[in-house]
């Protein structure tokens, strides 16, 4: 064997070697890492394109539940309509608006929680003009 295929020979090893360990950390990594529910819109307001849900719930069933009266789920209310991210299995339940204010969430579950987002945006600058088309919307 020439000295040149010995190092290829060697290096290809090397490389797959390292290729291996990184196929069989990467599912390590992901373990450990929040489940997140993208926002379904996103808004060119605010620094930051939209809300974020921090919650201690880590089922992201819970959040397919219907929203009131109405044929959405929550997780749509929250995402679509109100333009949030939904981190699960955080340490707390929290709401960091678009412009980075935090509030603390005193809902425990899916239901409560949206009912509050729902409340607390409605409040807000940008998120009254959102209420409001949601109500719209729901009227018909």
């Amino acid at each position: 064997m020439h000295l040149l295929d010995w190092f290829f020979l060697n290096h290809y090893i090397y490389v797959m070697k390292r290729g291996l360990f990184v196929l069989l950390f990467i599912p390590l990594v992901s373990i450990g890492q929040d489940v997140e529910l993208p926002a379904l819109r996103l808004s060119d307001n605010f620094s930051k394109p939209n809300r974020v849900l921090k919650t201690i719930i880590s089922d992201k069933s819970l959040f397919q539940q219907n929203y009131n009266n109405t044929n959405l789920t929550l997780d749509y209310v929250i995402r679509y309509h109100f333009y949030t991210s939904i981190e699960l299995n955080s340490e707390e339940n929290q709401l960091i608006s678009m412009d980075g204010t935090k509030f603390k969430l005193s809902s425990k579950n899916a239901v409560d929680l949206t009912d509050e987002i729902v409340s607390l945006v409605s409040r807000m600058s940008f998120g009254k003009k959102e209420f409001n088309e949601f109500k719209e919307l729901n009227k018909k």
